[in-house]
């Protein structure tokens, strides 16, 4: 409880989701490399870009593997390229890359570091195609117009100036023009002065240097699209100078796209959208660097989830841990740190707020929580809060944050138990509320169940336990569905199999909560038959407590003549036969003798 180092309950279920979404439905070549370099995990399309198969890749296999090293004048850059800790890594270059099937293609890899890890994120981009137009001399119209048509790619050749020599249809198209509206005229024509300016000075270099250069550039109105410039020389074949540019300009929106959802991610918790541990620990080392005077850091902790988990199930926990999310986020500023650094644990980062600034923060969580639960009843929130300020830089953040943790640990035992019995109460509201149950029913039932308590002698303890049992022993029905509960007609094996959950997680509700403790055991065997062939554990006799066997009279007699969704009501008369004729099979033969000399 409240160790930094723990980790994420659903650690695992998330990281499957994160891998589905940024790996299958990006469209490109992608995998994730450990720091050695070593591939962990490859998406389908990257399978099909190298011609490996899953289990020739994963594990098996670097990234750097794919890539040809054969020219010498690229030998420098490859091996910076590849070692992840260069002090001045390159983010992407073009090279070679070796298929499965002998081919050789070129390719454009984008490599990225994943925030708060080793690995690194390294994404493929097949620019074969792209590269033979880029490197041809476009001597003939006629003899490479149907291949400059058929791409995708904005093709077109300019002279120094940035005047149109050439264009193809997709040049037209984006700009909106036709070919005798641009043939002759400037770049400078149908592009902004920032867009105009870069291209020249690229321009520029492909004249300088007599070779290729590359860069990205943001397209369009809203500026959304991104591309991929290359722009080749273009050389005089007599004289050996550069004297047009062939420019091949390539949409890359969707692997800028991915890149934005790799960087989130790997700083968001996917549940609530706020940071994750990873990015807080980055902040906190950066404190620790930085040293700021007045720090403050707050911690949260979600009360009664667990209960939550197991009684309404995993959807409804994950829905209260949105909400306390939402109710925290709002009472900060933008620019502080909120993070979920553990499964029900949130901690936010304060720079420069001294004391008086962090305790009126956390009482408006307190007062958030209180509005939320006053319109939300059915599912009630807790938070626990806790903090601590550190006044100088001679207290480590790692200090500063055991000792809100602490605080925050020290409130938690003292308001989680009511948080739970809220829970608990809120429960029992439900089950009444959707016709599951009703007050007459149970006051009948504590009625009886006293009366045959007392009749064998109980003390008033174990008659006020009784009562207790009366009124919570079927309060496990919470977690089964209403088209069972509320079924009209007989139930078939499987949805009495899932009735028979109820005394379990009956049994989990009451020990969670303070005040149903005592009867948490003759809540999990109140169903439990005298011959032994009853649920959950199959006890039989005197194993079974009491209490235990005095409610299952009561209740199975209460049943019978006040009803049930799937049977109606029945006499007196008829259920008092019905209890002898199972006394000794389900029923302790001498209750049910007393009970019936009781109520006859």
């Amino acid at each position: 409880m409240g160790s930094f180092k723990d980790g994420m309950g659903k650690k695992t279920r998330e990281d499957g989701s994160l891998y589905q979404v940024l790996f299958e439905s990006s469209g490109i070549a992608t995998v994730i490399a450990e720091g050695d370099g070593t591939i962990s995990h490859a998406n389908n399309r990257f399978l099909d870009l190298s011609g490996y198969s899953r289990s020739d890749v994963e594990e098996k296999k670097k990234w750097s593997d794919f890539i040809v090293n054969g020219d010498l004048a690229k030998t420098r850059q490859y091996r910076e390229f590849i070692d992840h800790k260069a002090c001045t890594p390159a983010h992407t270059h073009e090279f070679k890359l070796a298929a499965g099937n002998g081919s050789i293609k070129d390719v454009q890899i984008f490599r990225e570091p994943l925030a708060g890890t080793t690995r690194m994120a390294i994404h493929f981009v097949d620019i074969s195609d792209l590269m033979r137009a880029g490197k041809k001399v476009i001597s003939s119209e006629e003899k490479y117009r149907s291949l400059i048509e058929s791409t995708d790619d904005s093709i077109y050749m300019i002279d120094r100036d940035g005047t149109y020599l050439f264009v193809n249809k997709q040049v037209l198209t984006r700009l909106c023009v036709t070919e005798t509206n641009i043939i002759g005229k400037r770049y400078s024509e149908f592009h902004d002065a920032e867009d105009t300016i870069e291209f020249a000075g690229y321009v520029e270099k492909v004249f300088e240097t007599a070779s290729s250069h590359r860069y990205e550039h943001k397209s369009g109105k809203d500026g959304q699209r991104y591309m991929l410039r290359t722009l080749s020389p273009i050389v005089d074949g007599h004289t050996g100078q550069v004297r047009f540019v062939a420019v091949v300009s390539k949409e890359i929106t969707d692997l800028k796209k991915t890149e934005e959802k790799l960087k989130y991610l790997s700083l968001h918790d996917p549940l609530t959208n706020l940071y994750n541990r990873a990015y807080f620990e980055e902040e906190m080392h950066r404190l620790d660097n930085n040293r700021f005077d007045l720090v403050g850091l707050i911690m949260c902790d979600i009360d009664g989830l667990k209960l939550v988990n197991d009684t309404l199930g995993h959807d409804r926990g994950d829905e209260l841990l949105a909400i306390a999310s939402q109710v925290i986020r709002r009472s900060f500023r933008e620019s502080d740190v909120v993070a979920r650094v553990g499964g029900d644990e949130f901690a936010i980062l304060l720079p420069n707020s001294p004391r008086p600034k962090v305790e009126e923060i956390c009482a408006r969580i307190k007062t958030s929580v209180v509005d939320y639960n006053r319109k939300n009843p059915r599912l009630p929130l807790g938070i626990s809060t806790g903090f601590s300020i550190r006044t100088g830089p001679g207290q480590s953040m790692a200090e500063l944050y055991r000792e809100a943790d602490n605080a925050m640990y020290k409130e938690k035992l003292f308001g989680s138990q009511h948080a739970r019995n809220v829970i608990v109460k809120n429960l029992l509201n439900t089950i009444e509320t959707k016709g599951i149950t009703t007050r007459q029913s149970m006051k009948r039932l504590r009625q009886f169940v006293t009366v045959l308590g007392s009749a064998v002698g109980l003390p008033e303890k174990r008659l006020k336990d009784l009562g207790l049992l009366a009124q919570f022993h079927d309060i496990g029905n919470i977690s089964i569905h209403d088209h069972i509960l509320l079924k009209s007609g007989s139930l078939t094996p499987d949805e009495l199999l899932e009735i028979r959950k109820h005394c379990d997680i009956g049994h989990r509700i009451a020990q969670s909560a303070a005040s149903l403790t005592p009867i948490a055991d003759y809540i999990l065997k109140h169903h439990e038959w005298w011959n032994g062939t009853g649920y959950p554990l199959g006890l039989m006799g005197d194993e079974i407590p009491l209490e235990s066997r005095i409610m299952a009279i009561a209740d199975a007699y209460e049943s019978m003549t006040g009803g049930r969704p799937h049977r109606k009501a029945v006499s007196k008369e008829q259920a008092l036969k019905e209890l002898r004729r199972c006394a000794g099979s389900q029923f302790d033969p001498d209750l049910v003798e007393q009970f019936v000399r009781i109520v006859a």
